[in-house]
């Protein structure tokens, strides 16, 4: 079958734009790339507050129906301490859970409790400081070296029932900048 001349011219352009349209269009490249850098800073801030429980709170032998607290003369040995360190003259507060009892041996736990002078904070340890309410929080400040001394003391009473033995509780002391 021949083709007519306007038929030959027809699939000639057909043909010639097919291959126009196959180098012109353009070459498929690498569609994404990624990099990658880091994001620094020097931060220039506040030293972190650290604490550290350094003595228990120790009543010593007791004799059960008796209520004891720590001797006035002996705070640096028989008071709880911890030492807090953190960014010098910084204000913080100074927050403690405190137990109600002590458990031990027998079923009859001990009452413990705080007094609103049972809070102590050395400005020289051991031999002066100031009281506080360790009940409620106690806003202070870490001194000019960057520490600060915190004590607590409390008062027992032992039912005359109280199985002999060791009995404890515990104290936790929460600091934060404030």
């Amino acid at each position: 079958m021949q083709m007519s001349r306007w038929t030959k011219w027809a699939t000639s352009v057909v043909v010639l734009s097919g291959c126009l349209l196959l180098f012109t269009a353009p070459v498929a490249a690498q569609a994404t790339a990624t990099a990658n850098i880091n994001a620094t800073a020097t931060i220039v801030g506040v030293t972190p507050l650290a604490a550290t429980g350094v003595n228990d709170l120790d009543f010593g032998a007791v004799v059960a129906g008796f209520p004891a607290s720590p001797d006035v003369a002996n705070l640096a040995s028989q008071a709880g301490r911890f030492d807090v360190t953190g960014e010098p003259d910084a204000p913080v507060s100074v927050d403690f859970t405190l137990p109600t009892e002590l458990t031990g041996p027998g079923p009859v736990p001990i009452p413990i409790t705080f007094a609103a002078v049972d809070g102590l904070e050395w400005t020289t340890f051991p031999t002066a400081y100031t009281t506080f309410d360790p009940n409620f929080p106690h806003f202070t400040a870490i001194d000019a070296a960057g520490n600060l001394t915190v004590g607590i003391t409390g008062t027992i009473n032992p039912d005359v029932t109280v199985i002999s033995g060791a009995y404890s509780g515990t104290v936790t002391l929460t600091v934060a900048y404030f």
